[in-house]
């Protein structure tokens, strides 16, 4: 049987398995993260309330969100409201819709007449 000694790897993805070779080994090989992902796992970088290898989350998940709030008027064409992306505005938090002016009055017929806009 083989001698290995120690014997030593790492794993860079999730899916990644380490195969462990055929052979007799001296029981201070080890296989852990590699350098490059153990970086990656940091309070900011996990959701809160998640625990991940240890490392509790911190991220709120509206880090760097700029939220825009507008006010638009009814018309007779569709319309799209979207954020302000040139003046760094990247989500709507709250749209309102102008109520359509409305207004009645009795006619000399005896109806009403209505006037919209």
């Amino acid at each position: 049987m083989k001698n290995n000694g120690a014997v030593t790897g790492t794993i860079s993805s999730k899916d990644e398995e380490y195969t462990i070779p055929q052979g007799h080994h001296d029981g201070s090989g080890k296989v852990g993260i590699s350098a490059t992902e153990k970086e990656k796992i940091i309070p900011d970088n996990i959701r809160e309330g998640i625990t991940l290898l240890g490392v509790e989350g911190s991220m709120s998940g509206t880090e760097d969100a700029k939220p825009q709030a507008k006010t638009v008027t009814p018309s007779t064409k569709e319309q799209t409201v979207l954020p302000d992306s040139e003046e760094g505005y990247n989500y709507l938090s709250q749209v309102v819709v102008k109520a359509i002016p409305y207004n009645e009055s009795e006619n000399p017929a005896g109806g009403t007449t209505v006037t919209i806009g």
